[in-house]
């Protein structure tokens, strides 16, 4: 659940460009709540401007002319040959699926986004070891139920499938431990086993802790924390564009 080094991230961003304002700025806004550094352009060429002086880790533009104009510059400027561009559109095109499962660029998504398939589409091409859950951040009060050393804390990071629980006081590695997750006031019941642990000398962008996953969750519960997410992503957003 750790996610990419700060300091990474913070060297990198994602180009939007779409003529539509309030698309723009929706998309944008849900990529900030992704965890990643988001800029925008209303034209093509004015993102051809932004790309000369710093390149993006991708660009994610409408599919209408300003995705085309986009689509043949970048095929024709070695410079950004290896810059994956994401299409989306709110029209139903087989011909523009085509075009992207034969790699002409790098994916095609339908508007009104799904957060989870927008998520790991842009986590399929920007990120080496690509994370398939989205997570958001939190501060939500966690126990754990194992009798050893202070079991109270707050879970930093959380997916439907696993958190970062931050602490001092580490656990083994692959220790299977029962734990207890307060969600707008219920108490979750689930079973969590470490990934990794990172203590606190790790590095100035790492904080201390256990990064888990949940392996004992019922149904009702994973689905709770799932629209929980939802709700976090979307807290805020304008009410055009919501996700599905």
């Amino acid at each position: 659940m750790g996610g990419l080094d700060l300091a990474d991230r913070n060297k990198r961003y994602l180009l939007v460009v779409a003529a539509d304002t309030d698309d723009r700025f929706y998309t944008c806004m849900l990529l900030q709540r992704f965890g990643y550094n988001a800029f925008s352009a209303s034209t093509a060429e004015e993102a051809v401007e932004f790309m000369t002086v710093a390149a993006p880790s991708a660009i994610i533009a409408d599919a209408g002319s300003v995705g085309s104009a986009l689509l043949s510059w970048i095929t024709k400027d070695p410079r950004f040959l290896d810059v994956p561009l994401i299409l989306l559109s709110s029209l139903d095109d087989a011909a523009l699926e085509k075009r992207a499962r034969f790699g002409e660029f790098a994916a095609y998504l339908r508007k009104p986004l799904n957060a989870d398939d927008f998520y790991r589409v842009v986590q399929s091409v920007i990120e080496k070891s690509p994370r398939r859950n989205l997570r958001v951040a939190t501060r939500l009060i966690v126990k754990l139920e194992d009798g050893l050393g202070n079991s109270e804390g707050y879970a930093t990071v959380l997916s439907e499938y696993g958190m970062f629980f931050r602490t001092l006081e580490l656990r083994p590695v692959h220790a299977r431990i029962p734990v207890v997750l307060e969600l707008k006031g219920k108490l979750i019941k689930l079973e969590a086993v470490v990934l990794y642990a990172t203590t606190f000398d790790a590095g100035p962008f790492k904080e201390p802790g256990l990064g888990m996953k949940f392996v004992k969750i019922s149904r009702e519960d994973r689905n709770l924390i799932a629209a929980f997410i939802l709700e976090q992503i979307e807290e805020g957003m304008p009410r055009k564009g919501r996700l599905q």
